[in-house]
């Protein structure tokens, strides 16, 4: 399982647009809840993101009990 990390971030003010990418752990006997959320400040670099953390933690042929999914939700 990879180690939850804190982030502390300070306030962006940015004229362009933020990309986000939010991390969700799924659990087989709790369920669902937030785990952490990202931005990026360029679209392809929050989708690769997204795809890669999953091709790197999320690559076995069955469902574990406990994981966490990356997933790219666009423009903020």
């Amino acid at each position: 399982n990879p180690p939850r990390k804190e982030h502390t971030m300070a306030k962006v003010t940015l004229q362009q647009g933020l990309y986000k990418v939010v991390f969700t752990e799924y659990d087989r006997f709790s369920g669902q809840k937030h785990w952490d959320t990202e931005y990026y400040d360029n679209e392809d670099e929050a989708r690769q993101r997204a795809i890669s953390y999953n091709k790197e933690h999320n690559n076995l042929d069955y469902v574990p009990e406990w994981y966490v999914r990356a997933d790219y939700e666009g423009r903020v």
